[in-house]
């Protein structure tokens, strides 16, 4: 969707098989470095700090700022200002000449709570080095969010300002359930609604789940306008319980996160019911699944990649387009 930091070396590069020294040594650096953080040594924190440093997570702050911080803390101790443990993954070191970028994954959990447990944050920190003589020092640090929340987050902000996908209801959709008498239906990633709200104004008693307390929000509200029967369930849809023979339609529109739970909708499908599925089908996108095969037994009406107008992202796509009848 979008990156919340990029940062660009020309001949970057990662990783390969067994860490050579110098990335090692970059990675211990940046542990040692937040760690010293962690407990307020100011000593250690001061001593790898470049002239240039800057601090950002929401805003700006240079080595004076961050080096007050850590005074303050010391000054005023808080047990729960601190980190209790952190454990790390997907570590990178991207290196060139004298600069060199630690990207790494981490979990914290917050200390000074040891009754109810820390707070738990999952997030990305970048860490920018730069060699002076024998010596690196740190110019850059950051962090942002990472995981769920990070994703709920993008998705929030996406239907805020309600740009880059389509608000009418998909037109496959639209199509497909005129086919059907009305009934039970879900929509799954149901987003802000568009394709919920439609299937209830035809007489659908429609579920609607998506982890977009925004898409939700918006939903909600649009339904109560309208007076439009819609049960809009805050939850991922990778955890979602989709039932037995529950839904006379089963809407799966540009629901990417959903791939990995076909098999748990075609079993929530009623016999008699509808499958309909609208996502990019082309080579520069998230493969579609090979739905002919897992539809087997069913009556499969459509299955075409055609070339079209999305209703996310771009101009122009690759789109796969596929309904099945449950026998």
């Amino acid at each position: 969707m979008r990156m919340v930091l990029v940062l660009v070396l020309v001949a970057c590069r990662g990783p390969v098989g067994p860490r050579p020294p110098a990335d090692r040594d970059i990675i211990a650096k940046s542990h040692a470095f937040l760690d010293a953080i962690d407990r307020g040594d100011l000593a250690a924190v001061t001593t790898q700090l470049g002239t240039n440093y800057v601090h950002f997570e929401g805003s700006y702050r240079d080595a004076a700022k961050d080096l007050a911080s850590i005074k303050e803390r010391l000054a005023n101790p808080d047990p729960s200002a601190g980190i209790e443990s952190r454990t790390w993954s997907q570590e990178r070191v991207f290196a060139r000449g004298s600069d060199a970028v630690f990207i790494g994954r981490a979990i914290e959990q917050q200390a000074g709570n040891k009754i109810h447990g820390g707070y738990k944050d999952e997030g990305w920190y970048t860490l920018v080095w730069s060699r002076h003589a024998a010596s690196w020092e740190l110019v850059y640090r950051g962090w942002q969010m990472a995981g769920s929340v990070a994703k709920t987050q993008v998705w929030n902000h996406i239907f805020e300002n309600k740009l880059g996908f389509e608000h009418a209801p998909n037109k496959l959709l639209v199509a497909s359930a005129a086919t059907h008498a009305p009934g039970t239906a879900i929509d799954v990633a149901m987003g802000q609604g568009r394709n919920a709200l439609y299937l209830a104004s035809a007489g659908w008693a429609v579920t609607g789940v998506d982890f977009s307390e925004e898409g939700i929000r918006q939903a909600r509200a649009e339904a109560a306008v309208h007076a439009f029967k819609l049960d809009a369930v805050l939850s991922d849809v990778t955890t979602y319980d989709y039932g037995t023979a529950k839904w006379d339609l089963v809407a799966m529109i540009y629901a990417y996160p959903a791939l990995s739970k076909i098999a748990d909708l075609q079993r929530a499908t009623k016999p008699g019911g509808l499958f309909v599925y609208e996502y990019f089908g082309g080579p520069d996108d998230e493969p579609s699944p090979p739905l002919a095969t897992q539809f087997a037994a069913w009556d499969i009406s459509k299955d075409e990649i055609v070339d079209d107008v999305p209703d996310w992202r771009t101009d122009r796509a690759k789109i796969h387009r596929f309904v099945a009848r449950k026998r």
